[in-house]
């Protein structure tokens, strides 16, 4: 964010995404079928030609927003000479052991790169809502969810069930105040032990 001169106001996901395109992916969309419609949310491919992220266009568009950000993130760590495809499922995935931390880690970096801490905490200490943060940045309620319940464990040291039980609370909006108190607290804390958190909150 620092480097594109982005900030808590003027955040935009497609400059980050341009960025890691422009290191050699190729994004098209696909009309899979069948099953495959069903199940399948994108794929990315490296062979000899090039490196292909395929998403499904049959998807929602926050849904696809996530999926492309999953795929950039398994470009960017995951994807190498031993390891030249990773293919996606909407829900319920069935991974083998071996592909577990990729996802896991997948999941977790489309989150961040749909809504970065900065930007989310800010969302919430400005007492946004859940509705007009996921319409803002093109991110589901349920990758929202996940962000919320990242931020308590991540800051907080939360447990993951009491994390969730918290961003219910807020995600159902009936917890305004708990947000905005949620999140002034870990910018309290960034602000004073990062030297590059001011820079992106101005």
């Amino acid at each position: 964010m620092l480097g594109m001169d982005l900030n808590v106001n003027n955040y935009d996901r497609q400059f980050i995404w341009d960025e890691v395109i422009s290191k050699g992916v190729n994004i098209r969309p696909f009309p899979f079928e069948k099953t495959a419609r069903r199940s399948i949310s994108g794929m990315i491919v490296k062979d000899s030609y090039e490196v292909t992220l395929a998403y499904n266009s049959n998807m929602s568009s926050k849904r696809k927003n996530f999926t492309i950000s999953h795929e950039l993130i398994h470009f960017l760590f995951h994807l190498d000479d031993n390891n030249h495809m990773f293919t996606d499922t909407k829900e319920s995935p069935s991974y083998s052991y071996v592909d577990l931390l990729p996802e896991f880690q997948a999941n977790i970096g489309a989150a961040v790169l749909l809504l970065p801490e900065p930007v989310l905490i800010r969302e919430f200490k400005n007492g946004s809502t859940p509705y007009l943060i996921s319409e803002k940045y093109g991110i589901s309620e349920a990758a929202l969810f996940m962000r919320l319940t990242q931020l308590m464990q991540g800051n907080f040291e939360a447990s993951y069930m009491a994390a969730s039980k918290t961003a219910n609370k807020i995600m159902s909006g009936n917890s305004k105040r708990t947000a905005i108190t949620l999140a002034s607290t870990p910018e309290e804390k960034n602000l004073f032990n990062n030297p590059f958190y001011e820079a992106l909150c101005v």
